[in-house]
């Protein structure tokens, strides 16, 4: 699929989730920026992973995640810096990889930034030497010992997923996000002693009133739930805390996502509101989601998109928003 047709898909993609008052009511004005930052982020001639970052409460924007797929890409690629948000070193050192799933460039679109993106990789295996190389190729080599002291204060239930660096923001610090195990999240669900001793154990010392209690209500839903921090260059968690549930439904499982308005999904989203941190928009959640089939320039493929997570997130243990992340793209 050339770039070109790429961008047109988009278009499309972003149209069908944004319309009916959606955009004025969910993605605010960030369309001309987000169109930028595509097609800055088309790295292989398969159509990316793109994810919608949007606010719950307060004014309407979205920030916007573009995932490349390691099986899209073989090791004697050649990349530039503009179709890689200035990061052609750290996709040359992806393609090589074995063990990553994805690379993801992260755009500010929201404030409109189309200059320099943040950067993620994806693992597959708990493999800490993976992060580690990959803070070399993205030139942070100075956070690979944070995220060594890091990983090994984590709970052994816990799997390291994700590694992230944000070179257009003022803080040093490296994303880490992890998922507890199923059975481990069963038991937090009934033991909020042991969330609280393992959150304590990662080094998150202000707990406030709030986070034991919501993210054991998050474990005892049936969506996998993710933690996420910011990692200081000391390897402890600086003061933003995130914690996720994913309505997407597991690989191998029908259908794409879990989100139910009238179950579930509905039910956290309402206590969500109930807690200031939503306003009544969430309900046009339902409303994005779709799968249709689309012929572009000779490509014929299904555009979908979804509710996918949830996140919560607090700063120095007091709540601070909520945001859900929509997942789109393209199938052939």
């Amino acid at each position: 699929m050339d770039r070109q047709t790429q961008r047109q898909l988009f278009d499309i993609l972003y149209a069908l989730a944004a319309r009916d008052g959606r955009e004025a009511a969910l993605f605010g004005r960030s369309l001309s920026f987000a169109r930028e930052a595509f097609a800055r982020s088309i790295a292989s001639e398969l159509f990316p992973e793109v994810w919608f970052e949007i606010p719950l409460a307060g004014d309407p924007w979205f920030d916007l995640h573009l995932l490349t797929s390691r099986d899209a890409l073989n090791p004697g690629m050649v990349f530039s810096a503009e179709d890689t948000g200035s990061h052609p070193q750290v996709f040359e050192w992806f393609a090589k990889q074995e063990g990553v799933r994805q690379l993801a460039l992260s755009w500010d679109v929201g404030k409109g930034n189309t200059t320099l993106p943040a950067v993620q990789v994806l693992v597959t295996k708990s493999d800490p030497e993976i992060p580690c190389s990959f803070l070399r190729a993205v030139g942070q080599s100075g956070l690979q010992d944070a995220y060594r002291t890091f990983t090994e204060h984590m709970p052994h239930t816990w799997f390291a997923c994700y590694t992230g660096v944000f070179p257009n923001r003022e803080c040093n610090f490296v994303r880490v996000e992890c998922i507890p195990s199923r059975r481990m999240q069963h038991v937090y669900a009934q033991d909020a002693s042991l969330l609280e001793a393992h959150l304590r154990q990662i080094g998150i010392c202000d707990l406030g009133k709030t986070i034991v209690s919501r993210c054991q209500m998050l474990a005892r839903l049936p969506f996998q739930i993710e933690f996420q921090f910011d990692v200081m260059p000391d390897g402890t968690p600086g003061p933003t805390f995130s914690a996720s549930a994913r309505f997407a439904c597991p690989p191998g499982e029908d259908g794409w996502s879990s989100f139910d308005q009238s179950g579930a999904a509905g039910e956290l989203m309402k206590s969500i509101e109930t807690w200031g941190l939503a306003s009544d928009r969430w309900r046009m959640l339902a409303d994005t989601i779709f799968a249709k089939r689309i012929t572009q320039a000779d490509t014929s493929c299904i555009l979908f998109n979804f509710p996918a997570f949830v996140k919560l997130r607090w700063r120095g243990g007091e709540p601070l928003d909520a945001k859900v992340y929509l997942l789109a793209g393209a199938q052939l």
